[in-house]
C-alpha cells in the first residue's frame, strides 16, 4: 500500500515530504518498541525470583532485558540457555548474560527434558503472537513448552504487543517458514539424496503457556483475542 501510494502520487516535489514522514514514523516506531520492552521487562520481575533458575530458548530482546534488569537489582539467577540449533541462538544469550554478570549455562537442546528437573520457570519471546493467545517463535519452544508442561513447570511469554497480529493457525503447517537455512551437524555430512527439515519457527498452542508478560499488561493466552478485537476497533 505504501508503494502504490508514493507511485500514484506522481511529481518528485512530493517524493521527499514522503520520505521525511516515512523516517519519521520509522524512529518513533524505534522509541515505541524500546519502551514496550522496558515494560515487559518490568513486570517479568515479578515471576523471576531471587535464587531461581530459568531456561530459556532462542534469543530474545525482551527475555534478554528482563534478566539483565533482574540481575541488576540484586537477584541471584540460574539461567540454562537451550542451544538453539542450528544458527546458536542460545549460545549468544548465554554469552550476553555472562558479560552482564549473570550465571548462564548453555543446554543441549535435546537434553531440555533431562535438566528441565532443575528449573523453576521457562521464559521464551515471540515473533508473533496470535489471536488464539499462542504463540509463534523459534523452532523448539513448542517441544520446550511440552516438556514444561508435562513437568509442572509454568512457561511464561515475554512479548511486546506490537507482535499481536490477527493469525489463527491451526498446526505447525500453518506458520510461514521464508527461506530455509544452512544446517549444521558438526561436521557430519548429510548423506546424499535424503532431505533436511529446515523449519525456523514453530507454533505453540496457548494451553501450554501460563502468562503473557505484555507493555499492555500479564495477560492469561484466552485475552489475546479480545484484545485484538478492541484494538482493531
Amino acid at each position: 500500500m505504501f508503494v502504490r501510494y508514493v507511485v500514484t502520487r506522481g511529481g518528485d516535489d512530493q517524493i521527499s515530504p514522503v520520505k521525511r514522514r516515512l523516517v519519521s514514523r520509522a524512529r518513533r516506531f524505534e522509541d515505541i518498541c524500546g519502551g514496550a520492552r522496558g515494560t515487559v521487562a518490568t513486570l517479568c520481575q515479578d515471576f523471576v525470583r531471587d535464587g531461581c533458575t530459568v531456561l530459556v530458548h532462542g534469543h530474545s530482546a525482551a527475555v534478554l532485558d528482563a534478566l539483565k534488569l533482574a540481575g541488576a537489582s540484586g537477584k541471584r539467577l540460574r539461567v540454562l540457555c537451550a542451544e538453539g540449533r542450528p544458527d546458536g541462538a542460545g549460545m549468544r544469550l548465554a554469552g550476553e548474560l555472562a558479560a552482564a554478570g549473570i550465571p548462564a549455562k548453555v543446554l543441549l537442546d535435546l537434553a531440555v527434558a533431562y535438566a528441565m528437573s532443575e528449573v523453576d520457570m521457562v521464559l521464551v519471546g515471540a515473533d508473533v503472537v496470535t489471536e488464539t493467545g499462542g504463540v509463534v517463535g523459534a523452532v523448539g519452544t513448542y517441544q520446550v513448552a511440552l516438556v514444561a508442561r508435562a513437568m509442572n513447570r509454568p512457561v511464561y511469554v515475554a512479548a511486546e504487543s506490537y507482535k499481536f497480529a490477527r493469525l489463527y493457525p491451526l498446526g505447525q503447517k500453518d506458520i510461514e517458514q521464508g527461506a530455509g537455512r544452512a544446517m549444521d551437524f558438526g561436521g557430519q555430512p548429510v548423506p546424499r539424496g535424503l532431505d533436511v527439515e529446515t523449519a525456523v519457527m514453530d507454533y505453540t498452542p496457548p494451553q501450554h503457556l501460563e502468562l503473557l508478560i505484555t507493555d499492555l499488561g500479564v495477560l492469561p493466552p484466552p485475552a489475546v483475542g479480545d484484545l485484538l478485537l478492541q484494538l482493531s476497533m
